[in-house]
């Protein structure tokens, strides 16, 4: 039979909890079958849990069993604006346990990059004064060595998302996906941005359209360069929300100037199909390509509206279809999954650190989600 602890150090029971974005009725939900609120008489000293309760806590808010033991308070994540539109408050708990995975992440980076003797990463932060969005998609293209040539030039969308992911690692930019288990969809989330000193880290959405992957990441690329902590889901860049943050717009407008400058549209009005021949030589999405060319007073009026249906309904039903082939590929290959999701500057950072015998297998393959050994 478990025993129970003699003591316990409540305020890291609160941070610990607080971090995952849950209140004490969902922890305890996890931790017994029972309906009594057990987490919050444990955090109000009412009573104490037992070893195997502890055990699952530890488990559930993803962090050591020693720090609910530790005389030093663990450190409360920061608040990450949250830019999102139209969102169910449900997602939320999802969200913040997505971003309590990145900034653990990051906190065993930064230890681990300081103590490698690594230096800050130097293009966090170099946009921050640039208000145009033309000047910042300039200077990200230049820092990052990204041409629009080679982007069209590339076959297809899953080829041109490698290599913008490739360039911005190159940069000691850590890049990672969502995979089946942080259960966000695409409207709950699109892209999230974390800034950190020595190991800013970007996600995408993997449930997401490639094309619309490619806008997310370049948008994120923005919040980089300003060193805008940020939550998104929105692919809009013009004022169309009442309540859309200044900086989120101006983010979308650099993705917009950086994946679509005017000066690449020579037509004078566009259609549908050409908005197709578009979206296939620049890897975004049709209705991204339809503002863009609404704002440019490319499209005719009076197609403007039934246009705007018609590319968003076929965009509703790809979405369908492919959630569909995402739900069929869940029970694939998890290791796959998992490096992905990871990011390949991350696998790499942590296999040499387990090859270098600075951590042993255990906090590897949990750093990883999956065995190191299989990396």
């Amino acid at each position: 039979m478990s025993t129970q602890v003699q003591f316990i150090n409540k305020d890291n029971l609160r941070i610990a909890r607080e971090n995952m974005g849950l209140d004490t009725h969902s922890a305890s939900s996890h931790i017994s079958s029972g309906k009594k609120d057990i987490v919050a008489d444990w955090e109000n000293g009412e009573s104490l849990p037992k070893w195997s309760q502890v055990e699952k806590l530890a488990k559930l808010y993803n962090i050591s069993e020693l720090l609910f033991f530790a005389p030093e308070k663990i450190r409360k994540n920061k608040a990450i604006p949250d830019y999102r539109v139209g969102t169910n408050p449900e997602s939320d708990t999802s969200v913040k346990k997505l971003v309590n995975m990145v900034v653990t992440r990051q906190k065993w980076l930064e230890k681990k990059l300081k103590e490698d003797g690594a230096a800050k990463n130097p293009i966090q932060g170099s946009g921050k004064n640039i208000q145009d969005p033309k000047r910042l998609a300039d200077l990200i293209s230049k820092t990052l060595n990204i041409h629009l040539a080679d982007i069209k030039g590339i076959s297809n969308r899953k080829e041109t998302l490698n290599y913008l992911i490739q360039k911005v690692e190159n940069q000691g930019v850590f890049v990672g996906k969502t995979v089946a288990y942080h259960r966000l969809d695409v409207a709950d989330l699109r892209g999230l941005f974390i800034s950190n000193e020595y190991c800013p880290f970007i996600v995408l959405n993997r449930r997401d359209a490639l094309s619309a992957q490619i806008f997310s990441f370049v948008h994120e690329l923005a919040h980089l360069f300003r060193k805008s902590d940020a939550i998104s889901n929105s692919l809009e860049f013009r004022n169309a929300y009442s309540n859309a943050d200044p900086e989120e717009v101006l983010c979308n407008r650099v993705a917009a100037e950086f994946l679509l400058p005017e000066q690449e549209f020579e037509k004078r009005f566009y259609d549908k199909t050409d908005i197709g021949r578009v979206s296939d030589t620049y890897k975004v999405s049709e209705i991204f390509i339809f503002y863009r060319l609404k704002e440019l007073g490319r499209i005719r009026k009076e197609l403007q509206d039934s246009l705007e249906q018609e590319i968003l309904e076929e965009m509703e039903r790809n979405l369908q279809a492919k959630a569909a082939r995402d739900k069929e590929k869940e029970g694939g290959n998890y290791t796959n999954s998992m490096k992905d999701s990871n990011g390949s500057l991350f696998n790499r950072v942590v296999s040499k650190a387990y090859l270098e015998n600075s951590i042993g297998y255990v906090e590897a393959s949990n750093l990883l989600k999956c065995s190191v050994e299989k990396i």
